[in-house]
Formats: structure tokens, C-alpha cells, sequence
């Protein structure tokens, strides 16, 4: 009974088994090895919170240190670029000349050194003349040794547009000349969406698009079973099933049932997690998506905004998608008052069109928070 929970409901933290994502890291894996021209090196994979997006972005990164590549990591903030020409290549570079490099680069991570995190350095005078400069003398470097570099960009949507030229541009220019460098990022659909119709955006845009969505219940299944095993618990298939069912292959409300699952068969001093068990906290998995996922998604979210997904709530008997009329009609309002506020809750990623005319919520579990909120006031 003394195993360690191997369920990590934790965002950003890579499960102990990587669900319904196989297909992607092997495309990913064949992309670095086919060569420059391969469509797989300029990637951008969408998705709502929770998700999976940076824990995807994290097995990539693994997967390209395991090639002997570098990672940068650049951040959407105002100094991406700077922090990247600064800090993160001159590190990366001086790395390449310490004992450890060979190393390294024979395909073998080393924590600091394989993956390089781009924070500024307001210390530095080293001179940085452009991205493209810097990026053209690592790529050199490491071409010697048959490898590359990723640079892998989380929370896309709050980029800065002109700083993300620059880098795209930068990219651009490598791949052009046969530099093996490939580019990652990750944010939210709808406000990828938005930031793709700058100027400036047109080599992001003709990026390989991944839309991550519910893992299917197949690999769900799957994912129950193989991670209890992991931590020397068995699971019954019968467990297994329902911990689906009630996780929704939402990636984040998996791991979460599987951790509740574990903790209530441990407080029952079994070695085997039932169906039972599962069941059992069901409750405490609605719960805890409230005060984890969804209570942090609507912290900013303003009144209008507010009243729509109270309507959809009250209107979705079981979680089915709502008309826009039907919503209008609650809320004694013509359909086109919605128009803002539901691009709005689009770009926020808190609701999806399933079908023309329709607003579902894009989280499990959304609606039994709203109603259960004790902020909430039915709509007559």
C-alpha cells in the first residue's frame, strides 16, 4: 500500500502514461529526422485548457533532446526576442564548448543543458547584432554534430505580433538555407485564430495546425489501466470504463479521477482500485474542476459574458448544445446582442459552436459549476 500515486493531475506536468497522443510524437519524431523540408517542423497545436498542450509541447522537447537536439523556450512576453538573443543562444552556446556537450548531443537529455529557458538577463553586454545572427551561428555549431534546435512557444495567443514576426522571420530564414531548426507553439484556438490575421503572421499561418481534442474512450480506457499498473495498483476494467466515462477524455479530469480514484482505494487499504472507488469520487472530480479549472477561467470574465453561459447552463438539460435564440429568448435580448459577447467567450475558449446557431461549453463540467455557483441567480 506504500506506491506512489502515479497520477498527476498538475498542469504542465507530463502523466505518468501520455494518453491518445502516440500518433502525433511519432509524426513529430519522423519530422526532426526527415530533414529541413519536412512539414512537421513548424507546428501549432490548439486546444482548450487543460487539454494537453504543454504537456505535448513537453514530450516534444523530449523528443527532440533524444535526437541530440537543443530546445529554446521563448515566452509571449515583450522581451521574447531579446531574452532569446540575450540570454538563451549565448547560454546554449557556451554550454556547447563545457565537458558535457558530446554528451548532449549524442542524444542524451541533461537537465540545463538540453532544454534552455529564455529569461532576460539585464546583466549581459554581449553583443547581439539580430535573431537571425545568433540563431545561424547555434545551428552552425550544432550541424557539425548532426543535430538542431526547437524552439517551442507556449500561451501563443498573448505573443506580441511584431515579436513573433521577428522570430518567425528568423526561422524562416534557417529553414531556407537548410538549417535544421524546427518551431512549436501552443495556445488557445480562438485566439490563435485572432493573432493569425495580423500581417506578419504568414509563416505561422502555414504551419502544420493540430487541434487537440477529447481523447477517445478507447485510449482512455487504456491510459486508466496502464497508469494504475505504473504505480503496482491494479485496476479493474469495470473501474476503468466508468473513470472514462466520468473524465470525458478531457486530459486534466483523467488525471484527476485516476489520482482521486487511487486515494480513496488507499484509504481503503486495497491493493486493487474498484469500480466502487471510482464512483465514489465522482462528486469530488465535478468539484475540483470547479475550484481548479473553471473558477480561474471565469475570474475576469465580465457580467455579459457571464449571463450567457448562466443561460446555457440553465437551458442545457444535460449538457447538450443551446440555440442562440433560445439563449436571446432567456435573456429577454434580440439574437445579434450576443455577437460581442460571444466572440468574446470564443476567444476565451470557454464555449465552441458545435453546429451554425449553437454554443456548447468547451469544459466538462462547466455547467454543473454555474449552476452550483453561489454567485448564480436563474434567468426568468
Amino acid at each position: 500500500m506504500s506506491a506512489r500515486n502515479p497520477f498527476r493531475p498538475t498542469f504542465g506536468v507530463s502523466p505518468t502514461v501520455l494518453a491518445g497522443r502516440d500518433s502525433l510524437l511519432q509524426s513529430f519524431k519522423l519530422g526532426l529526422a526527415e530533414g529541413p523540408g519536412s512539414p512537421f517542423r513548424a507546428l501549432l497545436i490548439s486546444g482548450s485548457r487543460g487539454m494537453g498542450k504543454t504537456v505535448l509541447l513537453n514530450e516534444f522537447e523530449d523528443a527532440a533532446a533524444s535526437q541530440g537536439w537543443i530546445t529554446l523556450r521563448a515566452y509571449p512576453d515583450n522581451s521574447m526576442v531579446d531574452a532569446l538573443v540575450n540570454s538563451a543562444i549565448p547560454e546554449a552556446l557556451q554550454n556547447l564548448d563545457g565537458p558535457q556537450s558530446k554528451r548532449m548531443l549524442s542524444g542524451v537529455a541533461i537537465p540545463g543543458i538540453a532544454t534552455v529557458t529564455a529569461i532576460a538577463d539585464p546583466t549581459k553586454k554581449d553583443p547581439t547584432p539580430t535573431l537571425i545572427s545568433r540563431l545561424r551561428e547555434l545551428a552552425t555549431r550544432l550541424q557539425k554534430h548532426g543535430s538542431g534546435i526547437l524552439i517551442t512557444l507556449d500561451e501563443l495567443q498573448s505573443a506580441n505580433v511584431d515579436l513573433l514576426h521577428v522570430l518567425a522571420t528568423a526561422v524562416q530564414d534557417l529553414l531556407r538555407d537548410d538549417f535544421d531548426i524546427a518551431l512549436v507553439a501552443a495556445g488557445l484556438p480562438e485566439g490563435i485564430d485572432r493573432l493569425l490575421q495580423h500581417e506578419g503572421t504568414t509563416f505561422i499561418r502555414r504551419a502544420e495546425r493540430i487541434l487537440l481534442n477529447p481523447v477517445n474512450h478507447e485510449d482512455s480506457v487504456e491510459m486508466f489501466l496502464d497508469t494504475a499498473a505504473e504505480g503496482q495498483r491494479h485496476m479493474t476494467s469495470e473501474a476503468a470504463e466508468l473513470a472514462a466515462q466520468i473524465s470525458k477524455g478531457y486530459p486534466y479530469s483523467m488525471q484527476l479521477t485516476g489520482s482521486l480514484a487511487w486515494a480513496r482505494s488507499t484509504l481503503d487499504n486495497s491493493d486493487t482500485i474498484q469500480a466502487e472507488q471510482v464512483d465514489a469520487v465522482r462528486d469530488e472530480v465535478v468539484r475540483r474542476m470547479g475550484m481548479q479549472v473553471h473558477e480561474p477561467s471565469l475570474h475576469q470574465v465580465p457580467d455579459g459574458e457571464l449571463t450567457i453561459l448562466y443561460a446555457i447552463a440553465q437551458l442545457s438539460k444535460s449538457g447538450e448544445m443551446v440555440s442562440t435564440g433560445d439563449i436571446a429568448h432567456l435573456m429577454g435580448v434580440k439574437p445579434n446582442a450576443l455577437s460581442m459577447p460571444r466572440k468574446q467567450l470564443l476567444s476565451r475558449g470557454l464555449v465552441e459552436v458545435p453546429k451554425y446557431g449553437f454554443l456548447n461549453f468547451t469544459l466538462p463540467y462547466m455547467r454543473e459549476h454555474l449552476l452550483n455557483s453561489p454567485h448564480h441567480r436563474p434567468i426568468t
